[in-house]
């Protein structure tokens, strides 16, 4: 169902504008966004996707060395078209990068100028220029990040993109950098898994990828989503475009059943070696539960107390919530309450991903309990109505809802942007080890607010 507003302005906020889709191009190694937009944009989306969202800053481009036309009252008046040229002429000249990617804000879209007429100006063989509007009006920047992936797909891939096919070969897609605060340690994670069991995987984001991974990805035999909706659209393009097939398999995995269903599905999908496959996931899974069992008195103590967590709420991205629900209710035995998506899921979406949480956890919710909204506060304000018995139980989201839980006195997992002032580095909650960190850091938030007694 879709919440109605309580407020004339959503609380909370969770997402950026359009604009942050640069993050996304940042992501990419030899990818530098010039943004046409007015000076504050850039400071505006950071807020959310950036220091505030698990310590990140972009590399190799950090947003204060972004270059920017910073539109004033003049130009949007008499016209920006020479302030920009000027802007593109020197970073040409000055930036080592080989895609330059012209972004216009609010403003430059409002002007109605022909920027794609100037990217297409002073495109080389050497370097390209590509224009992608990301105007604040038009959508968050789930939005955005689509919107430059279509353009890159556009306006180099298909220019520039290698065409022999290689077998299992697979591009990765589903995780929105930045918006994700782990998405370079679930990469990492998810690379090593891949190879391990005879894969190649191809990612553009993070160290050491870039235009050399852009240039394979006509190149794969399947696009991999895990994602419930996230980068579905950008799949079907690459079918459309390069006729290349894809697998949606709908939540990143966290702990050995998700894990293991995934290996089994890429171990049918690419005919891959079952003895290699299987003794993979009994190794991964014989290390999980050798932990597992190793603290397992600890947290059966927890569960006989009274005021700790069976039960739990989510106020996240719908790719982190269903990623977790489904280890939370499939390995760990807890089960959902009610889960709110405060992400603004395009509406065309919504049914697949009431379905896949429906899939997940239809024993303990109904089409009532999953909730649409593009306000974070709602959760908060519904947690104010509810009995004490539900108090009780466990909370994941982002910093926002660290608030919430700690007035409440329920354990908390921060998952999702804005994930707070700490620093993330390498940490992620992939698979079976992910799943051990994700067990910890929720069960160490119920001994830190007490609601843990000490075994005897």
């Amino acid at each position: 169902m879709e919440e109605k507003k309580e407020y004339a302005c959503p609380e909370q906020q969770r997402v950026g504008c359009a604009l942050a889709g640069i993050y996304t191009a940042l992501s990419i190694e030899g990818v530098l966004p010039i943004m046409h937009s007015g000076p504050g944009c850039i400071h505006a989306i950071s807020s959310v996707l950036s220091v505030a969202n698990g310590g990140q800053n972009p590399v190799p481009y950090m947003e204060s060395v972004v270059p920017s036309s910073n539109l004033s009252e003049a130009e949007v008046v008499f016209g920006a078209s020479d302030k920009l040229k000027s802007v593109l002429e020197h970073s040409l000249q000055y930036y080592k990068a080989e895609i330059f990617m012209l972004v216009t804000g609010c403003s430059a879209e409002i002007i109605g100028e022909d920027v794609g007429e100037i990217a297409e100006q002073y495109t080389t063989p050497e370097k390209t220029v590509l224009h992608v509007a990301l105007p604040g009006f038009k959508g968050n920047n789930v939005w955005g990040h689509h919107q430059v992936l279509s353009a890159l797909i556009d306006g180099y891939v298909s220019e520039y993109g290698e065409t022999e096919v290689v077998p299992k070969r697979v591009n990765v897609w589903g995780v929105v950098p930045h918006y994700d605060p782990m998405w370079v340690g679930t990469l990492e994670k998810l690379e090593t898994l891949l190879r391990r069991i005879g894969l190649e995987p191809n990612i553009i984001y993070g160290p050491g990828r870039g235009i050399d991974a852009l240039k394979k990805i006509p190149t794969a035999e399947y696009n991999l989503v895990l994602a419930p909706w996230t980068d579905l659209d950008i799949a079907k393009k690459l079918e459309r475009t390069f006729g290349t097939p894809y697998i949606h398999f709908p939540y990143m995995p966290i702990g050995p059943t998700a894990e293991a269903e995934l290996i089994r599905t890429l171990a049918e999908t690419f005919d891959l070696d079952p003895v290699l496959t299987e003794s993979v996931i009994k190794e991964r899974a014989d290390r999980y539960f050798y932990y597992f069992n190793r603290n397992l008195v600890w947290i059966f103590d927890m569960h006989n107390q009274r005021s700790l967590p069976r039960e739990f709420f989510a106020n996240a991205s719908a790719s982190a919530a269903l990623s977790i629900t489904k280890y939370f209710v499939s390995d760990l035995g807890l089960s959902p309450r009610r889960i709110y998506i405060p992400e603004d899921v395009p509406k065309k979406h919504r049914k697949t991903v009431k379905k896949l949480f429906l899939e997940t956890a239809g024993e303990y919710l109904t089409e009532e309990d999953i909730i649409f909204t593009d306000d974070g506060g709602l959760f908060e304000q519904y947690l104010k109505d509810v009995d004490q018995m539900v108090r009780k139980s466990a909370v994941i989201g982002s910093i926002w809802d660290d608030i919430t839980a700690k007035k409440a006195n329920m354990p908390f997992v921060s998952v999702c942007a804005p994930y707070g002032d700490v620093l993330v580095c390498d940490k992620q909650y992939f698979g079976t080890d992910g799943a051990l960190t994700l067990m910890a850091d929720l069960y160490n938030d119920a001994e830190k607010k007490g609601l843990v007694s000490a075994v005897v």
